[in-house]
């Protein structure tokens, strides 16, 4: 992958930058969370694809915050890179903090607050059981993970009129690491190097695209608004539901199409350029929106 510097930023910048090449055959945890697609179109194309060094921006600052946060305990080990075969494929992985008495992991992260508002930890405790996953295979013992989420864009107002919204700049995600959970990691990565197999040698089209959660869809949604109000009277999931209410209110009611995007897919996916599936659906999508 290149990295370009179109901004002119310090050196110091441009070199705090670092990609780890990925290895066909080796799969890693955070990559095992990625659509088959993204998996195997990021490999294929790795020496042409590109990212800017803004676009790279708060890896940096992960990347910085890290390095804070490696200074060892007793009975700590940090940075730990882990591997083991499964399948024929080597499932790696880099566990940012492993605690030997506790027999815990930590694992660090930079988020914005949307993450800790929909409470939805899939991802992590994911990748937090592939890790306890890669050291009980080595031969550790691991009794719970946890998750330590440094949010970025933390507001105080926010917290002080919203019990919901979360309380500190910090938020921690703990779980407990079970026999159950540990078969349904196992299970999850051999569908996934299942799918590896199956799709490796195909063209890039033939693959199938991500899933609508891999591609971190937000569905189209149908407002209902009343006169020349900015904010919407209701919001619909269906647009008959819409129209209803627009029926059942009568004069000075109308609906407005809020139409679904794939955000991973239009600003998060470094491959995007070479998938069929963001060419024909997303990318023209967004064409279409601008000429309009």
């Amino acid at each position: 992958m290149k990295i370009t510097n179109k901004m002119g930023l310090p050196e110091a910048l441009f070199k705090a930058v670092s990609i780890r090449k990925r290895t066909p055959g080796r799969l890693s945890a955070t990559t095992m969370l990625n659509g088959i697609k993204q998996i195997l179109l990021t490999d294929r194309h790795w020496d042409e694809l590109e990212e800017d060094v803004v676009d790279r921006f708060w890896a940096i600052f992960g990347t910085a915050g890290h390095k804070v946060l490696e200074h060892e305990g007793a009975y700590d080990f940090t940075e730990e890179y882990m591997t083991h075969e499964l399948d024929g494929i080597i499932v790696s992985g880099q566990i940012d903090n492993y605690n030997m008495k506790e027999a815990r992991i930590s694992d660090y992260k930079f988020v914005a607050d949307y993450k800790i508002k929909i409470r939805d930890f899939t991802d992590w405790e994911r990748q937090g059981m592939i890790y306890a996953w890669l050291l009980i295979k080595n031969g550790f013992e691991v009794k719970t993970c946890r998750f330590i989420a440094l949010i970025k864009n933390h507001s105080k107002r926010d917290a002080k009129r919203d019990p919901f919204y979360p309380q500190y700049p910090l938020y921690v995600h703990e779980f407990d690491v079970t026999e159950q959970r540990l078969a349904e990691i196992e299970a999850f990565m051999r569908e996934k190097i299942a799918e590896y197999k199956k799709y490796r040698e195909m063209a890039d089209d033939l693959i199938p695209p991500c899933s609508p959660k891999e591609r971190w869809d937000k569905p189209t949604k149908y407002a209902v608004m009343k006169g020349a109000n900015k904010r919407a009277t209701r919001v619909f999931d269906t647009l008959p539901e819409a129209e209803k209410m627009v029926a059942d209110n009568g004069a000075g009611y109308s609906v407005v199409t809020r139409p679904g995007e794939s955000v991973r897919c239009q600003d998060y996916c470094s491959c995007c350029d070479f998938c069929n599936f963001y060419r024909d659906n997303v990318a023209n999508a967004e064409d279409e929106n601008a000429a309009a």
